[in-house]
């Protein structure tokens, strides 16, 4: 390592400004020069001038940050691995504690995850059945956000089972290079514990892992779990028609702590009942004797003894000395604190360039580069256009500096620049996806309150509140009005199908009226004879006119439907991509059934004229039915590939849905063989697709909530209390 350094050499770049600031000082002392002569004074020398030039440099060279004695140390943290375990439970929603025991709760793991600085933390929750919703991370943004996904829907059934959480944080959380230096927060009110309670503590007890209980509500009187509809109206649960009470289990809770309590890592039980209580200081007063875990990183950085102090020292006694005009040369005699006045302008001046240019940091990075660089990069993103990478920039800059030691100021600014991004983000998508928008400018909001709570005279973070509220109203008009559209599409699909059902009936009554002709025998056809030989019934004439007239009907019905169908289709088929390619016809399948369809009507309306070609008309009509009915199956195949929305009470209902009976087995194998209906249900090419990773996600995180949903309401007939 280099025994002297400058810390800031580009700083010493400025002194290139000497040249030009000593000819200006040659030149005004010329110029007051000529005026003493004028005035019978004397000249004035240069010394004073050089005075000035040799302060100049002096803080120049302070202003580089000259260091020495350079030691090199490195980076290490410290800390525990903290597992909070939450009850979801329905009982949790009970309004005993203020506003319900579950946020109550989940507000005292907010506290937690605010005070802590090194310890990794990670979430779980429990009812009937237990999920891990953070994995041990140092990453306090990230958990505070699952926390606020956590909720009684986030699990599979109802209940409240503390043994399958713990049996997840033995098979998943607990690592076995830090027995002893993990400890598990329970926040719950203890129901339905009792009888697990034995198995629990010896998981705990084996694997050396410390416990903190926190039971929650009214051990006493207890209070009724509210439930609120889709409508948001509130009601009580019932148990066999009575209202259920749900109590803290105190016994049960300190049953718990007892059997753990000879643990080496420790056990303790706060009732903290209906009462408020600060979680991290209850977690620090149990583990403030335990021992912690220290990792050493291969990451190391030079500290720098400063020594730009003496050299401002210096460069301030040589403007005082400057400053001090000669006896010889003074009119009228100036006092110390005139001189010191001027001296101290001076130094105020150039001093406080110093402080604009530059902070005063102590440390200087081996192997990594200055964070500030980081931040330039980031805004250099930013008005590229790059917004997406910018962000990243940002979130790279935040975490090596740390919130700790960002001033207010630099916070302010680091949340409006991200504010901005985001509202970059939210103006790209708002066209092709307007959800994403106004969550990216909600987002952008937040960051611009952020700003204005750091620093409240940031002006142009507060001036950008009202523009984003405007846009978010704008975006959620946006969505309400696509929602009305989709709302009306499907109404016409829904109006289409019954007119579709409506004609498959018409015309089937029809064809059951129309009677076939007697078939030919054998020897008949032998001896060439056709069903024109036949003789023809009394009111053949009479029928034929009929049967011509109501096909004739049910054509224009087709062709109505046809040209319906058409219309939807134009309004539900994407535009024309920016390559010029033509869109895929979301309905091209069914148009070209109903086409079908009409032309069959034609022809048997045509047939239906004349007794002896009844038999080509009823043929027609059931090509006609076909059709009908390939095309209502194609759009009930893409109802119900658009979303699973209809709700099922059991399992077996589901498992019904998806077996076949023998009649629809054998009704399908018939329907193998017809042409027609083979041709018509042959596969379509499908498009490319054109999704993002951010779509795929949000589509499988929606697909996840449902399936998770359907799955506890088919299992909560299973569970007897499942509150």
């Amino acid at each position: 390592m280099t025994p002297f350094i400058f810390q800031s050499p580009w700083i010493l770049c400025l002194l290139l400004l000497l040249f030009p600031m000593a000819w200006l000082l040659h030149r005004a002392r010329k110029r007051r020069n000529i005026v003493h002569a004028q005035m019978g004074g004397t000249a004035r020398s240069s010394t004073h001038d050089w005075l000035r030039l040799a302060a100049f440099v002096l803080l120049i060279i302070a202003l580089a940050r000259p260091g020495i004695q350079p030691h090199r140390e490195s980076i290490s943290k410290t800390g525990r691995d903290v597992i909070f375990v939450l009850d979801v439970s329905q009982s949790m929603l009970a309004e005993d504690a203020y506003p319900s025991r579950l946020e109550a709760a989940k507000n005292g793991i907010r506290d937690a995850l605010d005070r802590f600085r090194t310890e990794r933390v990670a979430l779980v929750i429990y009812a009937g059945s237990a999920n891990i919703l953070c994995p041990l991370t140092h990453d306090y943004d990230f958990a505070h956000y699952m926390l606020d996904q956590a909720n009684p829907r986030a699990v599979d059934f109802g209940g409240t089972t503390l043994l399958s959480a713990m049996e997840k944080c033995v098979d998943n959380l607990l690592i076995e290079s830090r027995t002893g230096m993990q400890d598990v927060v329970v926040l719950t009110d203890g129901e339905e514990h009792g009888e697990h309670n034995q198995k629990i503590a010896e998981q705990l007890l084996e694997h050396q892992v410390g416990l903190l209980l926190v039971g929650l509500g009214d051990p006493v009187s207890g209070s009724r779990i509210p439930i609120i509809d889709e409508e948001g109206a509130t009601s009580y649960l019932k148990h066999e028609d009575q209202f259920v009470t749900t109590r803290l289990n105190d016994q049960g809770l300190l049953e718990l702590s007892r059997l753990t309590a000879r643990s080496e890592a420790g056990s303790k039980y706060i009732p903290a009942a209906t009462s408020a209580f600060n979680l991290p200081d209850l977690y620090y007063q149990v583990a403030s004797d335990k021992p912690v875990a220290s990792t050493e990183a291969a990451d190391s950085y030079v500290v720098y003894r400063e020594i730009a102090f003496g050299f401002i020292a210096i460069a301030l006694a040589l403007l005082l000395i400057a400053e001090r005009t000669p006896r010889s040369e003074q009119t009228n005699h100036p006092t110390a604190a005139s001189v010191a006045t001027n001296a101290a302008t001076t130094a105020a001046i150039l001093l406080g360039f110093l402080v604009s240019s530059t902070s005063l940091q102590h440390r200087v990075s081996a192997a990594e580069p200055s964070p500030t660089i980081h931040f330039a990069d980031a805004l250099l993103l930013q008005n590229n256009g790059q917004p997406g990478e910018a962000i990243d920039a940002y979130n790279m800059f935040e975490t090596e500096q740390g919130r700790v030691s960002l001033s207010p100021p630099q916070l302010a600014t680091l949340r409006y620049n991200q504010g901005l991004c985001y509202l970059a983000m939210a103006d790209a998508q708002a066209e092709a996806e307007p959800r994403s928008a106004m969550s990216l400018a909600m987002t952008a909001q937040r960051h611009f309150l952020e700003a204005c709570q750091s620093s409240p005279g940031f002006q142009q973070a507060a001036q950008n509140l009202d523009p984003t509220a405007q846009l978010i109203m704008e975006y959620s008009a946006r969505i309400e009005q696509e929602e009305e559209e989709d709302k009306k599409r499907q109404q016409q699909m829904q109006d289409l199908v019954e007119r579709l059902q409506e004609l498959e009936q018409a015309q089937t009554e029809l064809r059951d009226q129309v009677p076939s002709p007697p078939r030919l025998t054998a020897a008949q056809r032998r001896l060439g004879k056709t069903n024109s030989a036949t003789e023809a019934p009394d009111n053949a004439d009479t029928e034929s006119k009929r049967f011509s007239q109501e096909q004739g009907q049910l054509q224009l019905e087709g062709q109505a439907i046809l040209i319906e169908m058409q219309t939807i289709d134009q309004a539900i088929t994407p535009p024309m991509n920016d390559d010029s390619t033509k869109p895929v016809s979301l309905l091209q399948e069914p148009l070209r059934l109903m086409n079908e369809v009409v032309a069959a009507q034609t022809i048997a309306a045509t047939r239906l004229k004349q007794w002896n070609t009844w038999h080509d008309g009823r043929e027609q009509q059931q090509v006609a039915i076909v059709k009908i009915q390939e095309i209502l199956e194609l759009l009930a195949s893409d109802s119900d590939q658009d979303g699973d929305e209809g709700d099922w009470d059991e399992e077996d209902d589901y498992e019904s849905m998806m077996e076949a009976s023998d009649s629809e087995q054998a009704m399908m194998s018939s329907m193998q063989g017809q042409g027609d209906f083979a041709s018509g249900s042959s596969m379509q090419s499908l498009p490319v697709p054109n999704y993002s990773v951010e779509d795929i996600l949000m589509e499988e995180e929606g697909s996840l909530q449902f399936r998770q949903q359907q799955r506890a309401k088919s299992n909560e007939g299973k569970v007897e209390k499942n509150w």
